[in-house]
């Protein structure tokens, strides 16, 4: 577990979370103020919302959707979208005249898009960033600001080293506003606590394929 966590720190030392100067308006977070965030980002999990996020990743930038309203949720990005239907998942391609969904089972082309969205990284973060004794050695500081995005108030928690960090913003719902740096970060632009149930459903007139054990996804 230690070499777990130093591992992680020596990233953020390296470079990996890199964006400006940290606010002047910035405060040294607590442990107790960290866990009050990480508590929130949980019960997150468990609300109904949608998300619609700008996603920049260098000179690219495209518009991403979160919807859930448990145990139904829907992800959709440039090409495409995953629907959870509450009993069966589809990856539903929205390229071509003829849109088909297939049962996704196990296998999700937008995995690691997702994962970047989910409150898993900034809860990894926020556990290393913990341990008080490795980041102190490194020169890691974490400290609280706070921002509104997509209208919503949000309170920012930034990991830095030598006064640049990657920073992490959290709304009151429990939803990630912003996380990032300064080339790659997604931020939040709308959000609504009313999704459309069309979202958690499958595409009026898609044709639906069951994939062939042992095949997957591309």
């Amino acid at each position: 577990m230690r070499t777990r966590v130093t591992a992680g720190l020596l990233a953020v030392a390296a470079g990996v979370l890199a964006v400006g100067v940290v606010p002047a308006s910035a405060k040294t977070i607590s442990s107790s103020q960290l866990k009050t965030i990480e508590n929130n980002l949980a019960k997150g999990k468990h609300i109904t919302y949608e998300a619609t996020y700008k996603s920049v990743s260098g000179t690219s930038t495209q518009t991403v959707t979160i919807a859930q309203a448990p145990p139904k949720s829907n992800f959709s990005a440039s090409g495409g979208e995953v629907v959870d239907t509450g009993s069966k998942t589809y990856y539903c391609s929205t390229q071509g005249s003829t849109q088909t969904c297939l049962n996704a089972g196990t296998s999700n082309p937008f995995l690691g898009l997702e994962d970047i969205f989910s409150s898993s990284a900034a809860l990894g973060a926020f556990s290393e960033a913990k341990e008080g004794l490795v980041a102190r050695a490194l020169g890691i500081k974490v400290v609280e600001s706070g921002g509104s995005f997509g209208g919503q108030a949000s309170t920012c928690v930034t990991v830095s080293v030598k006064g640049k960090g990657g920073k992490y913003c959290v709304t009151k719902q429990g939803i990630l506003s912003y996380s990032g740096d300064a080339s790659s970060y997604f931020e939040l632009v709308k959000y609504s606590t009313s999704p459309p149930a069309s979202l958690f459903a499958l595409p009026a007139g898609a044709t639906t394929e069951t994939l062939p054990g042992g095949v997957s996804i591309p």
